[in-house]
């Protein structure tokens, strides 16, 4: 037997260090046994009481992979994940299927001898050459959802086929079963968070450009960093159970920071309680209804991300400081940089952001108070009384499902599932996959906290945050006076204001960029008006479309390696740039053959005209802002950041 072992290692090496590591370390205990069939095959067997288990055909495994392969639907043939590793032969075969198309290939494996073994005895060159072939070795919950997040735009854009191998989940059932569970999980959340992503993007881009003259009057949280290191922090969400945990809360005063998501600002002062902190991330016009009727401040400090909508910033009366977000290209141009520091992380929801902003500070202990994630299984509320987002939920008369009440003008219900997780209390509750995604994500955070996380909400059981009686951690925790407030304060006041003349200069560079985008859209989308015409003709000349298509290609060209445009546009980009990504958009064969030509119109029509469309409106938001920067400050002069 051919002995592949150092060359595969090699090839892993360059692109997943990490797993040849591991596989380097694995230690073969005769428990996997590979040996040769009669047809002249090599094949795996486990030594299992009573009698070995065979992953493939003792005596033709290629014949049975094949047949095996033929049978199998394939809803998406550009990324497959196989679960079960074997020698590979049934992954062969379905990779000679779809090879064509076919763009990621994930194995997902319980054994790391059988994975050794197939390292050692096959060429892996051709797969892993491609460094599109991932081997996902009995990999822990987290290491999952990394893998995840790390290719969700492709395995979301163009879908993921999960693929049983039959021989190697009956092996380890409930292993291969809960693994399934927790990937179509991380999927749904993906989906549901690239989704939200390209409703948002134009939004949350007008929101951070619209804002920048905010931002420059005020700090970041930077100036926070372990400012309140060992100081009790409450985190407040607007969980329904925050009803029952409202009065415990109102004694705290500065034995501890309580940390307020905006949803509760108003049930919380309803009640005398005024936070420390109030956090804002939501970018939609809705979330501007947690500061309608407000008034002062009171001595609470508004900490926003520059996604939010500019009328949150611009009506607070009182301090506030902005949250730096580390992803944001344009934010990056501003002098001093508007996006570090890079270890606050926004958090997928204003509830996770505060909690990683009290982890920030130095918090410890930190509590979860109403951070619920839930609601009963009976049916109740989304939210806590006195909150913008309360809705009913209701049993449906469909056996296992519930109506939730729509946010509109017209209150309308919406059926669905719901999904049923531990609670807090030792009891069950249930969630959707809203709530779930948040709920994993937050879990994510606490287990890279060093505090010491408590979780005093009703709600659900959140992985890493010890469970508590609210009134007794107060009692417990709560045993000196800090200087909160006035820590805070001073931190805040010692800010004297941004290079408002330099912001004016990156805008103004900006505005240039797009507009020169602008004309560049203008010819792509003439060009494919061109392309259109000479394919209608009667007796259309294969040159002539080639060269249309060739200039179509140099004006795409041009317009998606200006790097400097999706610096300004950002996620505002994604709504053009998803449809044109997706791998079933794109020509196969032959370019000029008409079916191809009208794919191609198809293709990039929507992709200049979107991007025409959008650098247009965005150089008028600029345009506006630069207005507003010159209106509120002098200009002095000095060199725009762009080359």
């Amino acid at each position: 037997m051919t002995n592949f072992w150092e060359s595969n290692l090699r090839q892993l090496q360059t692109y997943d260090p990490a797993l040849a590591k591991r596989l380097h370390q694995v230690v073969p205990s005769g428990r996997v046994e590979i040996f040769q069939t009669p047809h002249d095959q090599l094949s795996l067997r486990v030594k299992r009481d009573p009698k070995p288990w065979l992953l493939h055909s003792g005596q033709d495994p290629a014949r049975e992979a094949e047949r095996w392969a033929a049978g199998v639907a394939v809803p998406s043939p550009y990324n497959l994940l196989v679960m079960g590793c074997g020698l590979l032969h049934h992954v062969y075969a379905l990779v000679k299927i779809h090879l064509s198309t076919l763009r990621n290939l994930v194995i997902v494996e319980k054994d790391w001898e059988v994975v050794r073994l197939a390292f050692t005895h096959l060429d892996l060159t051709p797969y892993l050459q491609t460094r599109g072939t991932f081997f996902l070795v009995d990999p822990t919950p987290a290491e999952i959802r990394a893998f995840f997040n790390r290719h969700l735009t492709p395995f979301v854009l163009d879908g993921i086929s999960l693929i049983e191998h039959p021989a190697s989940c009956q092996l380890y059932p409930a292993w291969y079963a809960d693994t399934r569970r927790l990937m179509e999980e991380c999927l749904e959340s993906g989906e549901m968070l690239l989704r939200t992503k390209v409703q948002l993007g134009g939004m949350i881009q007008e929101n951070i450009i619209r804002n920048i003259p905010h931002l420059l009057a005020g700090p970041s949280v930077a100036v926070w960093q372990s400012l309140l290191a060992g100081v009790p922090a409450f985190v407040i969400g607007a969980g329904p159970s925050l009803d029952r945990s409202l009065e415990a809360l109102a004694p705290i005063g500065n034995r501890g920071v309580v940390i307020a998501c905006d949803t509760v600002l108003k049930p919380l002062r309803e009640r005398g309680i005024d936070p420390h902190l109030v956090v804002s991330t939501d970018p939609t016009a809705l979330n501007v209804r947690h500061f309608e009727g407000i008034g002062d401040s009171r001595g609470t400090v508004l900490v926003y991300s520059p996604s939010v909508s500019p009328e949150i910033p611009r009506k607070w009366k009182g301090a506030q400081v902005s949250i730096p977000l580390a992803t944001s290209r344009l934010l990056r141009l501003l002098y001093p940089p508007r996006n570090a520091p890079e270890w606050l992380k926004p958090g997928t929801n204003v509830g996770q952001t505060a909690f990683n902003l009290a982890r920030f500070m130095g918090c410890d202990p930190i509590a979860l108070v109403g951070l619920d994630f839930s609601f009963p299984r009976e049916g109740g509320t989304t939210h806590a009384s006195g909150t913008a987002w309360r809705r009913k939920i209701v049993p449906s008369p469909t056996p296992g499902k519930m109506f939730v009440e729509l946010i509109s003008e017209q209150p309308t219900l919406e059926e669905f599932e719901p999904i049923l997780i531990p609670g807090n209390r030792g009891d069950t509750v249930a969630t959707n996959k809203f709530f779930l995604a948040y709920l994993r994500s937050m879990e994510e955070e606490i287990r890279a906290t060093p505090s010491r996380v408590v979780n005093a909400s009703d709600g659900a059981r959140i992985e890493g945050a010890e469970a508590v009686n609210l009134p007794e951690f107060i009692r417990e925790t709560c045993i000196q006076d800090w200087p909160v407030a006035d820590s805070l304060r001073k931190a805040v006041d010692f800010y004297f204001g941004g290079p408002a003349d330099e912001s004016w200069q990156v805008l103004t560079r900006c505005l240039e960029v797009l507009e020169e985008a602008v004309q560049q859209a203008g010819r792509g989308l003439r060009l494919v008006e061109a392309l259109e015409t000479v394919a209608r003709s009667p007796a259309p000349r294969r040159e002539n479309l080639r060269e249309i298509l060739n200039e179509i290609t140099e004006a795409h060209r041009a317009l998606i390696q200006e790097h400097r445009v999706y610096a300004i546009l950002d996620e505002a980009a994604d709504r053009v740039l998803h449809p044109f990504l997706r791998q079933d958009s794109r020509p196969l064969g032959e370019p000029t053959d008409l079916a191809n030509v009208a794919k191609t119109v198809a293709r990039y029509r929507p992709f200049f005209q979107g991007m025409d469309e959008l650098c247009g409106y965005y150089a008028r938001v600029i345009r506006e802002t630069v207005e507003q920067l010159r209106r509120g400050a002098g200009m002095g002069n000095s060199k725009p950041p762009f080359g």
